[in-house]
């Protein structure tokens, strides 16, 4: 089905209302109501809703219309509880359409199990029960697990293994080693109604696009991923056959705003296809992109690895950033030249007036001029590919080599060593524990001077990266100005959505981007 003839996306009065929270609120109730991509329909007309106050709010976020007890006569595309009795599950289930589904959050289960529950659940009227395990909690949750089936089970248990024992981020080492605690205390059920579709509606969309070949899923083939912090994070949907790794992934976006760079992602994807005709090793393949809930929704080749996050140490780092070069030398052929005019018209002049704007009240006017001067400098450069995220936590080491994540940033005609500078100092941030201690501008120092073993790989590598494409050596320097400059940006649009407006001087000079680059610029100074 194209977009054209899909209906219209019912939208509720409460999801209007969201966009006038703050951040903060706003992505707390989002993400309290990712379960909805479970369901066959994300977004039913009419719900039961029997659950607390959050399970509440879900339900007007996700429904047009909501009850809190059965009515006379009334059939309800969705039903939803916590902890439901037989009998109020009997009740449930003759409420609900023939079409429907049930949702139910278990916080009280550890003598039922998931077998127990999907038996009662069954005893009760509904159909085909599917059991999740949220993680590491119902909120904030990062992944639904299914219980049943081993594909999705095995892939989960295998990624948090090889990341566990990394986590640099003290939130992110508490969560792993806390969130054991009591998980076995906590469920979720998605159940059917006899003539429900047997797809969640993401994969359903997969199924219509040709990309998913059959009309229902094996138990367990289902895992949901709901990553990141922030309002603009994706919900990606990784869909199993029978192997161990998934066979497609499906992402889609939470609000208008973040889809944008799912739209981004699917076009920079066909511009690597064309570009290398053959496929680019360690980039997923674009399959649709298509629409759902007035967000896009997007396939592709789900790719898999362990990622460098989790395994760099200053010992391997050498090798680590030796094939991440290659792989960035590769990515960016054939680099096209274009004059030093358009260089600037259409990448770093734009870029330097944005950066200007947002972050001039915590400059001087010589601090301007002088960055100016030096971006001016930049010359003539050639095109090439940038992904613009290229961060250990998106790069991954499988078998086949190096594995990049999360194009939604990217930039089909950007400039060469960028993603590779990025890099580099992302690096620097676990090698030299930055994340623990936050000293994020000393790891950059240390990454870029030549007097540090881990500033003599950098600068090697992208001596090396330059000198393939013929440039300059000595632009390593304004280079990495101007990648603070771009990448800036992300930092005043974070800062400009906790706050709900401008940004003040204070919050902007404690942009990690704009210190990078008042770093940068002093040193240039010197």
């Amino acid at each position: 089905m194209s977009d054209r003839d899909r209906p219209a996306p019912r939208i509720s009065g409460a999801t209007r209302l969201l966009e006038a929270l703050p951040e903060a609120k706003r992505n707390h109730l989002l993400r309290r109501s990712d379960w909805r991509y479970l369901l066959p329909d994300a977004a039913p007309a009419r719900a039961l809703c029997l659950g607390g106050t959050e399970l509440w709010a879900s339900c007007e976020i996700i429904a047009r219309e909501v009850h809190d007890a059965p009515k006379k006569g009334v059939r309800y595309d969705l039903v939803v509880a916590e902890n439901p009795s037989r009998r109020e599950l009997a009740r449930m289930a003759a409420a609900m359409s023939p079409s429907g589904a049930c949702y139910t959050e278990w916080t009280r289960v550890a003598p039922l199990g998931p077998a127990r529950l999907r038996s009662r659940l069954a005893a009760a009227g509904f159909h085909d029960a599917t059991t999740y395990r949220p993680w590491p909690s119902l909120s904030p949750c990062r992944a639904w697990v299914p219980t049943q089936g081993g594909a999705a089970r095995h892939h989960w248990r295998g990624a948090t293994r090889s990341t566990r024992v990394r986590r640099e981020k003290v939130r992110g080492l508490f969560g792993a080693l806390l969130a054991p605690l009591g998980a076995h205390r906590r469920l979720c059920a998605v159940a059917l109604g006899a003539e429900a579709r047997r797809l969640p509606q993401l994969l359903n969309v997969a199924h219509e696009r040709g990309a998913w070949p059959a009309d229902s899923i094996e138990p367990g083939g289902l895992l949901l991923l709901t990553p990141g912090d922030r309002v603009v994070g994706k919900v990606v949907a990784l869909a199993f056959h029978r192997a161990d790794a998934p066979a497609l992934a499906i992402k889609t976006a939470r609000t208008r705003d973040s889809g944008r760079g799912l739209h981004r992602e699917a076009e920079l994807l066909e511009a690597v296809a064309m570009v290398h005709p053959r496929g680019m090793p360690g980039v997923p393949r674009l399959h649709f992109l298509d629409a759902l809930l007035g967000r896009p929704v997007l396939g592709e080749t789900a790719l898999s690895g362990v990622p460098l996050a989790a395994t760099l140490t200053p010992a391997r780092y050498r090798g680590t950033a030796d094939r991440v070069t290659d792989w960035l030398i590769a990515l960016a052929e054939p680099a096209v030249g274009q004059p030093a005019e358009v260089t600037w018209e259409t990448l770093v002049g734009p870029a330097f007036e944005r950066f200007a704007t947002e972050f001039g009240s915590a400059l001087d006017a010589t601090q301007l001029a002088r960055t100016r001067e030096i971006l001016g400098g930049l010359g003539a450069l050639p095109v090439v590919c940038e992904q613009r995220d290229f961060s250990p936590w998106n790069v991954f080491e499988s078998d086949g080599g190096i594995v990049v994540l999360d194009w939604e940033s990217g930039e089909p005609r950007g400039l060469p060593a960028l993603d590779l500078i990025y890099f580099a100092t992302h690096a620097a941030y676990y090698l030299e524990r930055a994340w623990i201690t936050g000293r994020f501008v000393e790891a950059h120092r240390a990454a870029w001077s030549r007097t540090t073993p881990l500033g003599g790989v950098n600068h090697a590598c992208v001596e090396r990266y330059l000198a393939h494409f013929e440039l300059d050596p000595a632009l390593l320097a304004p280079l990495r100005l101007f990648a603070w400059v771009l990448h800036a940006h992300s930092d005043y649009l974070h800062l400009r959505a906790d706050v709900g407006g401008t940004p003040n001087e204070e919050a902007l000079r404690s942009s990690r981007f704009f210190r990078l680059f008042r770093s940068d610029l002093e040193e240039l100074a010197r």
